[in-house]
Order: C-alpha cells, then structure tokens, then sequence
C-alpha cells in the first residue's frame, strides 16, 4: 500500500512539473527538476525488477524442490513450499501451476 502510494504521488508531482514546464517564459528552469527525475527514475527501475520478478514466476517458470529420491517423497514448490506432486506421480498429474501461490512450475 504504502509503495501504491508512493507511485501516486510520484505521478502527480511529474503532472504539476508537467504543467509548470507549459507555461512561460518557456525553457526556464523549475525548482526540484534533478530530484524529480531522480525520483522517477529509481520507481521505474523498481517496478521494472518487480515486472521481471512476475514475468519469471508466473510466465516462464521456476524449478521445483524436490525432498528426495525415494518414489513416495513431494515435490514443493519453490515460492510457498507446498507439496504439489509425489516423485512416482505420472506427468500429467502433475500441476503445471501451485494450487496454493499460482506459481508456474517446471520439472
């Protein structure tokens, strides 16, 4: 919540920027610009690692845990350690997703 928020206002401040940069005299410099842009640039570079981060967990996938190598023991996700398979389990019994979290899992 507190990031939503944080991008909010990051969004208006670059909107009254914006409307002060309009009005002449044109060209002139606005206080807090480096700060601003600054700014804008770290909550891009944040929400670029936190698309990357859902891209890789929900879309191409992450290795699953396996407890062992006897037929009987699971196989865990990696994100909230459920048991999704038993290493005996067919493939196709096998979820392609977590029933718990959503993640994609590869075998």
């Amino acid at each position: 919540m507190k990031r939503d928020n944080a991008i909010a206002k990051l969004i208006s401040d670059l909107r009254v920027y914006a409307k002060m940069y309009r009005e002449a005299p044109y060209g002139r410099e606005i206080d807090g610009t480096q700060e601003l842009l600054e700014k804008a640039a770290l909550e891009l570079s944040e929400a670029s690692d936190s698309i990357a981060a859902l891209k890789k967990r929900y879309m191409d996938g992450m290795k699953v845990h396996y407890q062992g190598d006897d037929e009987s023991d699971g196989i865990e996700c990696p994100v909230c350690g459920c048991v999704v398979a038993h290493n005996d389990d067919f493939d196709d019994m096998k979820p392609k997703h977590c029933p718990d979290c959503g993640t994609k899992l590869l075998y």
